[in-house]
């Protein structure tokens, strides 16, 4: 905290008034606290900053190993086959969408008919 500062003026052999002092003690007061203030900001970002940029560059080494990885020509045809499953399951509702319209179909058929 604010330590007792006596200053003389130069070519002065008088010491400062109670009221000189009292700001000059305010003012030291003020820096020591705008001080801590900065000290504790910097001890904040500087983490976080590493962090940052430790995360980032991780990502972007594990993105390029991933990119790596899966951009080899002899992976390509077993990376683009389909499943048999989902074949199968797209055969079958293509076959009832089918079924579906050709049944719509008959139905304006038959109530345009009737009309």
């Amino acid at each position: 905290m604010p330590q007792n500062i006596t200053l003389q003026l130069p070519g002065d052999s008088t010491q400062l008034t109670v009221c000189e002092e009292m700001v000059t003690q305010l003012i030291c007061c003020l820096i020591s606290l705008y001080f801590n203030i900065v000290r504790q900001l910097i001890q904040d970002i500087i983490p976080k900053a590493i962090m940052h940029f430790l995360v980032n560059h991780m990502a972007q080494q594990v993105q390029n190993h991933l990119v790596a990885s899966l951009y080899k020509p002899e992976l390509f045809a077993d990376m683009l086959n389909e499943d048999e499953a989902l074949v199968a399951e797209r055969t079958r509702v293509k076959a009832l969408l089918d079924a579906h319209k050709e049944a719509f179909k008959m139905l304006s058929d038959i109530s345009l008919k009737s009309t």
